[in-house]
């Protein structure tokens, strides 16, 4: 068996390079912060609502991917300024996965395999600060995901995200909704799944406790039904600071996840790109320079979708107010004709549409 890799984090991102790397041969150790996987206790179980190839995804990372873990949305209600749309989901892939260590989870189901490929976990074990992550072995692969200590121990520029996230039990199937707002800074979403309904109300400036409460009562019930039973602020690191902040390699560490910049940056879906990343990093151990060159190919509308998503944050909230909605129920009514359009957007997920 080859030299032990350590792969730091046992979420998405590290759980699938710990996997492929134990398939590969490698003896792996997995070093998680929190006393389980699945990332933190105070966002989990979760929902989260992304765009997703199931087949093609699950075959290059070598994993099923379907029920329960990951299920088809059933709905999905985009709210613009008080105007609802039905969202055509027929060109989207719209999935909800279940996040954290229910026996349900995506997390919980990568780590079963893990532990069946000989992957060994040391839990409690948070790297804080920079001489921490350089005592780790060349090659060491880091997954620390939504958490400042590695962005600020490897310098990676970021922006920090605010908000407040909701959990609670629902009868509902898989379904989620959205929200534009004048008083909603970024966007909010909820999705639900197995049982749980998660909620994420955020931005990428610092939210008011007041506007919190107003979405809480005249959106998510309001419109929706739907009640969250627990909140909890939290604030926390996005890869958006700059252009072409993508990266694989930090000095002798590889990257993978959130902390790669591998996700999409106007709306900040993160499963595709973590599950692709670590897939990746894992590749780097055999062949650098083909891994690297995967990396860039799928990172490759990171820049133009973070463009896209400042001129979006420019534009007046009255401008907005006045055509967003009316413009994203054009769309709908048209999916088939800007079908191509949607595609190409959804290609700043790394790897939606490319993967063989």
């Amino acid at each position: 068996m080859a030299a032990e890799v350590v792969v730091v984090g046992a979420g998405l991102a590290g759980l699938t390079a710990a996997l492929n790397l134990a398939r590969d041969g490698r003896g792996v150790r997995v070093l998680e912060k929190f006393d389980k996987v699945g990332g933190t206790p105070l966002a989990h179980p979760a929902v989260d609502v992304t765009p997703m190839e199931t087949e093609p995804l699950g075959r290059f990372i070598g994993v099923e991917l379907g029920e329960p873990e990951v299920t088809p949305s059933g709905t999905w209600n985009h709210y613009a300024y008080g105007y609802k749309v039905p969202m055509d989901l027929t060109f989207v892939n719209l999935k909800c996965v279940e996040r954290g260590s229910r026996k349900t989870a995506l997390d919980m189901k990568l780590y079963n395999l893990c532990a069946d490929a000989g992957v060994k976990f040391e839990f409690g074990k948070p790297l804080v600060t920079q001489g921490d992550f350089a005592q780790l072995p060349p090659d060491s692969v880091i997954a620390t995901g939504l958490y400042f200590e590695a962005f600020e121990a490897l310098n990676i520029p970021y922006q920090t995200c605010f908000g407040y996230i909701g959990r609670g039990r629902t009868d509902r199937g898989p379904q989620c909704a959205t929200w534009f707002a004048e008083y909603i800074l970024d966007y909010a979403y909820y999705g639900s799944a197995n049982g749980v309904v998660f909620c994420l109300y955020f931005a990428r400036e610092p939210v008011r406790e007041s506007e919190w409460k107003r979405f809480t009562e005249k959106q998510l019930a309001g419109q929706e039904g739907m009640v969250c039973t627990r909140w909890d602020y939290h604030e926390g690191p996005a890869p958006t600071a700059v252009y072409n902040n993508p990266r694989l390699f930090a000095g002798d560490k590889i990257l993978a996840g959130t902390l790669s910049g591998m996700m999409d940056p106007f709306a900040l879906f993160g499963v595709h790109g973590s599950l692709v990343s670590g897939k990746i990093a894992a590749m780097a151990h055999t062949d650098k320079a083909e891994a690297y060159a995967l990396f860039k190919k799928y990172t490759r509308f990171f820049n133009r979708n973070l463009f896209i998503k400042r001129v979006f944050n420019g534009i007046p909230d009255w401008h907005k107010k006045r055509r967003l909605g009316k413009d994203i129920h054009f769309m709908q009514k048209h999916a088939g004709l800007l079908r191509g359009s949607a595609t190409s957007f959804f290609q700043s997920l790394p790897g939606y549409g490319q993967l063989p």
